[in-house]
């Protein structure tokens, strides 16, 4: 999902970008396991980069509960070896987080000054893996997200597509917990505001999420409101209600703050609800009364325009100062 939008970002700007995954299912991608050590080593050897962008993560909580050695080995041993080898290549880490690092019993927003307690083991290896990127690189950015939002039908397997998928195959009664509390990310915007972090040289932590907080079925209500379908029902259920099929430990808030960002002057991540009426707007458009998609400003755009393209076009509209040259980006201390 966040690969997704990152690469079209960096690709334009970026002298060479190579992106790699475990499968390929995307022409622009080569191959590569990062439990791997060996092709790990090989990879950096050829490449010799001087950025690197660590968003591979076994992020299904529930395979990560029954598979913690699977868990282990992508989340934290293989974040070791690649924060291992940025420092031998002199090379700047960025290093992809999440909210369930925490342990959910605050009631106020996480900022990055809180400790974290991760409950389940996705949280605890995603920690791990924050660890070692510090005690080993010192040139690295720790980025946490939220409920990631982004990727399209044929990427996003998160709540947001499970929901608009219900409503494309007809349901007319919706369940959603109302007892669980976190922040959306919308990965195109995560994407423009890691360009900003990147431009300055202040390593270390930092939260990346939308504006705002609610619950899943706050998100829920608001996935409908913008499809316009008054006709569905929606119930707030609590979290038992689906504990057979998502038996991983969850916390019972992940809302995060962007609270360093913001002692930069660079959060630039917008209100949940405004990122999301224009993802669905770009990538579901067909679940839309009119059929077609609407920009911020109410403007008709065809249902066949490619996102990439959208957003390169829309990167203005959002923040001028987001046009970064890629010259400008300090990646060495």
């Amino acid at each position: 999902m966040l690969g997704n939008a990152v690469y079209p970002y960096f690709l334009k700007r970026c002298k060479s970008v190579v992106a790699t995954d475990m499968t390929l299912k995307e022409p622009w991608l080569s191959e590569l396991d990062v439990r791997d050590t060996e092709c790990l080593t090989a990879t950096f050897t050829q490449l010799q980069p001087d950025l690197v962008l660590h968003l591979a993560a076994e992020t299904d909580l529930e395979f990560c509960e029954a598979n913690p050695s699977v868990a282990i080995a992508t989340n934290a041993t293989a974040t070791r070896h690649i924060a291992e080898l940025c420092h031998a290549h002199g090379a700047t880490l960025v290093y992809i987080s999440t909210a369930g690092v925490f342990g959910g019993d605050k009631d106020e927003k996480y900022t990055e000054m809180d400790p974290p307690k991760p409950i389940m083991v996705y949280g605890q290896t995603k920690f791990d893996g924050e660890n070692y990127v510090r005690e080993v690189n010192g040139a690295y950015f720790i980025v946490r997200a939220g409920w990631m939002v982004g990727g399209g039908p044929a990427k996003d397997h998160k709540f947001v597509s499970k929901i608009l998928e219900q409503i494309g195959e007809g349901r007319k009664v919706l369940h959603a917990v109302d007892d669980r509390f976190g922040t959306p990310t919308y990965t195109h915007d995560f994407a423009n505001n890691l360009f900003r972090l990147l431009d300055t040289d202040a390593y270390g932590t930092y939260h990346m999420v939308c504006g705002g907080s609610g619950t899943r079925y706050d998100v829920a209500k608001e996935i409908i409101a913008i499809c316009g379908r008054d006709d569905l029902r929606l119930e707030a259920v609590d979290s038992e209600f689906f504990a057979a099929q998502y038996f991983a430990p969850r916390p019972r808030s992940e809302m995060l703050v962007n609270a360093n960002l913001d002692s930069l002057g660079i959060n630039l991540m917008r209100p949940w609800q405004m990122a999301l009426r224009e993802y669905i707007n770009s990538e579901y458009s067909h679940l839309l009364p009119d059929g077609v998609r609407r920009d911020r400003d109410g403007n008709e755009r065809r249902s066949n325009v490619d996102r990439r393209q959208a957003s390169d076009l829309e990167l203005g509209k959002i923040d001028q100062r987001l046009l970064v040259d890629r010259r400008a980006i300090k990646l060495k201390p």
